[in-house]
C-alpha cells in the first residue's frame, strides 16, 4: 500500500510540473500532526477496563505525539467533465474512511468524475465525502482539531451516482443513488441509499436514508460583524443494530454552535459547543454528552497551529479520572498542526 501511494503521489507531482502554459489541472494537499494529553485522566497504560481515555470521538483520541495524515488531492477540468482524486494515508485516513476495517481502497477518501451536462446540471459519479454534517474529513476543511461526536457516528463517505441542479435565487440541490452507508467499496446487498440536500447560500438541509440509516441534517451561519461569525449544525439519526463501528444505541440527536472571532490575518478563535443525546431526548436514562471545545487558529504562511482546549461531561460514568475511578467527565488538551499547499 506504500509503494502504491507513493507512486501515485510521484505520477501526479510529474504530470503537475510538466503543464507549461495554463492548466486546468490542480495539485493540493495538507500534512497534519498533533500532541494529546488529558488533564484529568491518566495517560499511561492500565487496566481501565471498559472506560476510556480519550472522547469517544473520531480521530484526535491517541495519547502522545501523533500523526494524522497525508492528503494528495489532484483534479482536472475541461469545459464540460473532470475529475477527483483525494487520496489520504495515516491514522486519520484509516479511521476517516473506513471506520470498521481496512480494505483495499484503505488510501482513497474520494475519487469521482463529473459531466457537466447542461450550464445547471452537473453528474457526478464515484466516490464523494458526504453532504450530512458540519465538519469534513480533511483538517483544513475544519476549524476545530477534534472531530464532533455527529461527525463520528454520522456518515463520512459515499459510492454513488449523484446530480447536482442549479435552481433560480441562488438555489441548488443534489440528488443522488448510493450503496448502502454500511458498504464502503462495493455492493453485494442488493439494497442501496438516496439522499439530497437543498442549498441557499450558509444553509443546507440535507437527508439520506438507507436500509438500515437514516440522517437529517440542518445547517446554518451567519456573520454577526465583520470579525465574528456564527455557525450552527443540527443532525437526528436512526440506525439499526450499530452497524458502523463504535455507534451507540440506534438513534441520536445532536446540537452544535460554532462561534468563531477573528482577530487578526493570523490569529483566530473558535468554540465547539455540542450537545449530543443517544435515545429520546425526552428519556432520563438517556446517555447525553455536552462538549466544549475551544481551539485558537494561528497561522504562519501555510502552517496553522492549533492550540485546543476540550471537555466531555456526560451523563453517566463513561470516563475513568486519575484516581482510577469511573468519572462523567474528561477534560484533554490538543496541539494541532496542519500544513496546507
Amino acid at each position: 500500500m506504500k509503494n502504491l501511494f507513493t507512486l501515485i503521489a510521484l505520477s501526479i507531482l510529474t504530470l503537475s510540473f510538466g503543464q507549461e502554459e495554463e492548466s486546468k489541472f490542480n495539485f493540493s494537499g495538507s500534512v497534519d500532526a498533533y500532541w494529546r494529553s488529558n488533564i484529568n485522566s491518566p495517560n499511561d497504560e492500565v487496566n481501565q477496563g471498559t472506560l476510556p481515555y480519550a472522547p469517544p470521538s473520531s480521530f484526535v483520541n491517541m495519547p502522545g505525539f501523533s500523526l494524522g495524515m497525508a492528503n494528495l488531492v489532484a483534479s482536472y477540468q475541461d469545459e464540460n467533465v473532470g475529475f477527483v482524486a483525494d487520496l489520504a494515508y495515516g491514522p486519520r485516513a484509516d479511521q476517516a474512511i473506513n471506520p470498521n476495517g481496512a480494505t483495499n481502497n484503505a488510501a482513497i477518501n474520494q475519487m469521482y468524475m463529473f459531466w457537466k451536462i447542461t450550464e445547471n446540471t452537473t453528474a457526478t459519479m464515484g466516490r464523494f465525502n458526504t453532504f450530512i454534517g458540519l465538519e469534513r474529513i480533511s483538517p483544513v476543511e475544519n476549524f476545530n482539531y477534534s472531530m464532533s461526536h455527529a461527525f463520528t457516528f454520522g456518515p463520512r463517505n459515499h459510492n454513488g451516482l449523484m446530480l447536482d441542479f442549479k435552481l433560480n435565487n441562488n438555489w441548488d440541490m443534489k440528488l443522488a443513488v448510493m450503496n448502502p452507508m454500511e458498504v464502503t467499496d462495493f455492493n453485494n446487498t442488493g439494497h442501496y441509499s438516496v439522499g439530497g440536500q437543498i442549498t441557499n447560500g450558509r444553509f443546507k438541509l440535507g437527508y439520506v436514508r438507507s436500509q438500515r440509516s437514516s440522517f437529517i441534517d440542518i445547517i446554518g451561519g451567519f456573520d454577526l460583524s465583520s470579525t465574528i461569525q456564527m455557525d450552527f449544525n443540527v443532525q437526528f439519526a436512526n440506525y439499526k443494530d450499530g452497524v458502523l463501528s463504535g455507534r451507540i444505541g440506534d438513534e441520536y440527536t445532536a446540537l452544535s454552535i460554532y462561534p468563531q472571532y477573528t482577530a487578526s490575518e493570523k490569529m483566530s478563535w473558535g468554540l465547539r459547543l455540542e450537545y449530543i443525546a443517544f435515545g429520546p431526548i425526552a428519556d432520563s436514562d438517556v446517555l447525553n454528552v455536552l462538549t466544549p471545545t475551544l481551539t485558537a487558529n494561528y497561522k504562519v504562511g501555510d502552517l496553522t497551529i492549533k492550540p485546543e482546549f476540550r471537555i466531555d461531561d456526560s451523563s453517566q460514568d463513561i470516563f475513568i479520572n486519575n484516581d482510577g475511578n469511573g468519572s462523567g467527565s474528561l477534560s484533554s488538551f490538543v496541539l494541532g498542526a496542519v500544513y496546507s499547499f
